[in-house]
This record gives C-alpha cells, sequence and structure tokens, in this order.
C-alpha cells in the first residue's frame, strides 16, 4: 500500500509541469567540479526524497541549519545539526569525510566508508545540493541565506524533476534558536498531550 502511495504522489507531482530538456537535466545532475568550502553555517531550504519522508516533511515542517567545523585529520569535518520544529530544538553532532564532490559516513577512526553524497551542480553562488542514496533518496538545498529567491528554488524543483522524484519540500524557514521551548515547557506540553488524549479516550472527566 505504502508503495502504491509513493507511486501516486510522484506522479501527480509530475504531471503538472513539462518535463525537463534532457540536455538541462544532464548538466544538472552533473558532480561539481570542486565543492566549495563548506566550513561555516547552511540552511536547509528544501529537500526532495522518497514518498515517505517527503509525506512527513510536509507535516512537521521542521527547520534545519548545519554548523560545520574542518578537524585535525585530513578531510574530516564536523557538524552540529539544529533541528526546529513547534518551538522544540534538538541538536545532534556528526562527522564526516569531504573528498571533493563526495562527502562519506566517518567511522571512530576518522576512515571514510559507506555510499557518498554527492554534490551536484547548481546555479546558486552560495548554495550546495546533496544527493544521497545509501538508506534514502535523499535530494537537499542548502545555503548560506536562510531563503533563496524564486528561481534558484525552481532549479532546484527541476533537478528533482529530472531524478523522476516528488516536487521539492520547502522548509521552514524560522531559525531563531533564541526562543526554543525550556524543558520545563516541554514537560508541560507532554503533561497537556496526555490529558488531551485521555480525555479522547474515556470522555469527559466530569458528566454534563
Amino acid at each position: 500500500m505504502m508503495k502504491t502511495l509513493c507511486v501516486a504522489a510522484v506522479v501527480l507531482s509530475l504531471s503538472s509541469v513539462c518535463q525537463p530538456a534532457p540536455l538541462a537535466c544532464e548538466k544538472l545532475l552533473q558532480p561539481v567540479d570542486k565543492a566549495p568550502d563548506l566550513s561555516g553555517r547552511w540552511y536547509a531550504i528544501a529537500i526532495s526524497s522518497s514518498c515517505l519522508l517527503q509525506l512527513v516533511a510536509k507535516v512537521i515542517l521542521p527547520s534545519f541549519q548545519v554548523e560545520i567545523t574542518p578537524k585535525e585529520a585530513p578531510n574530516v569535518y564536523e557538524y552540529i545539526l539544529k533541528m526546529k520544529m513547534y518551538g522544540h530544538c534538538v541538536n545532534e553532532t556528526e562527522r564526516f569525510f569531504h573528498d571533493n564532490n563526495k562527502i562519506f559516513d566517518v567511522d571512530s577512526e576518522n576512515a571514510s566508508y559507506g555510499v557518498p553524497d554527492v554534490l551536484l551542480q547548481t546555479g546558486c553562488p552560495d548554495c550546495i545540493v546533496t544527493k544521497g542514496a545509501d538508506v534514502l533518496n535523499l535530494l537537499t538545498l542548502l545555503s548560506r541565506r536562510k531563503n533563496i529567491t524564486a528561481a534558484e528554488l525552481k532549479e532546484f524543483e527541476t533537478q528533482a524533476d529530472c531524478l523522476g522524484w516528488a516536487k521539492p519540500q520547502v522548509l521552514d524557514s524560522d531559525h531563531d534558536l533564541t526562543n526554543c521551548l525550556t524543558e520545563e515547557e516541554e514537560d508541560g506540553e507532554n503533561d497537556n498531550r496526555l490529558l488531551s488524549s485521555g480525555l479522547r479516550t474515556h470522555g469527559p472527566v466530569f458528566g454534563e
């Protein structure tokens, strides 16, 4: 059933636009000749992926930003992924190995392994586009800016179209991490959810 939903979502997303020209696809799906300096802060603008992840992103609509720092080991970088969703903020730290237009996972010895993400061509001057195919097909557009132009986003949509993937989901652009919920506020929200769930399950506590 899930496979059918994925196919339907892709067909619907592609039926509303014209197929891009083969030459345009050939250029947009080529890896970059030389990757930009990845150090610093990047904002996730949009993603295109498998049906399931696409639907999840559309429902929860998070914002992501990434802080990348080079480490002492050659070509090894550390990144802090900062996610914000409905006021909740989560940080995760990982490392990767950067080899020109490829990004690999690294083990505890800083050795690269696995199927790499590939950096694709983009006309956006301060953007990077990564294409991953390890567990899920995932196309990600990141920029130094929190927002990009309509033309730059359209180019990314064309890249996803060239791959036959669903129309990209634009992510939330609220990257203000100074107003994240505190632990007390999160506990209060969890209590409210439990209370609301109990009321829906058992009915009102007091009769009318």
